[in-house]
């Protein structure tokens, strides 16, 4: 091998090194980048739902309070709430799939021991709970509000997703820990 084919092939050597460098670069940034939006959009999601369980917390006592529940309903509302209520929030959680699988299932066991809160009636003395009013009328905007986090949320990891299961994103994810982030929320 001559002097001038071992520059030759540094050089070439060199040209590859830097185009690797800038890809990884580039797919650092492309996936750090979709990973915020879906952080947000998971952020968006406990906020709502640590609203909405402020709020059925008011009208469970103030209802139980005033009469009128099946005591059975109260107790598993409460344990829902407490359920629901004591899971991480952080965007840590999106790193273990049976955390997000909890959160997802005591969401929903929540929301469907609010809707029945929210559909009592008959009982006069709940008609004058003005916090069960206020969750009549709050579900269905905050329902409306997680259906477009949950699109948002589900948009972002798609994304991301893809970028971590092809080249150059998925060498770049496997040196900095990035993982895949759950399907569906």
């Amino acid at each position: 091998m001559t002097i001038r084919s071992s520059h030759a092939a540094i050089a070439v050597l060199a040209l590859a090194i830097g185009a690797a460098a800038v890809g990884g670069t580039m797919s650092y940034s492309a996936l750090t980048e979709a990973r915020a939006g879906g952080t947000e959009a998971w952020r968006d999601l406990t906020h709502i739902h640590a609203a909405r369980a402020r709020l059925a917390s008011t009208a469970l006592e103030g209802a139980a309070r005033a009469g009128g529940l099946d005591q059975a309903f109260v107790d598993q509302a409460r344990t829902s709430l407490v359920r629901a209520s004591s899971l991480p929030t952080n965007s840590g959680v999106l790193n273990d799939p049976e955390a997000v699988d909890n959160y997802k299932r005591y969401q929903g066991e929540l929301t469907g021991v609010l809707y029945r809160l929210a559909g009592t009636r008959g009982a006069p003395e709940l008609e004058t709970v003005s916090s069960l009013k206020e969750l009549r009328g709050k579900l269905p905007q905050d329902e409306l509000a997680l259906a477009d986090a949950r699109s948002r949320y589900g948009k972002s990891a798609e994304g991301y997703n893809a970028l971590v299961g092809t080249f150059p994103g998925a060498a770049v994810a496997a040196v900095t820990g990035y993982r895949p982030l759950p399907a569906g929320l």
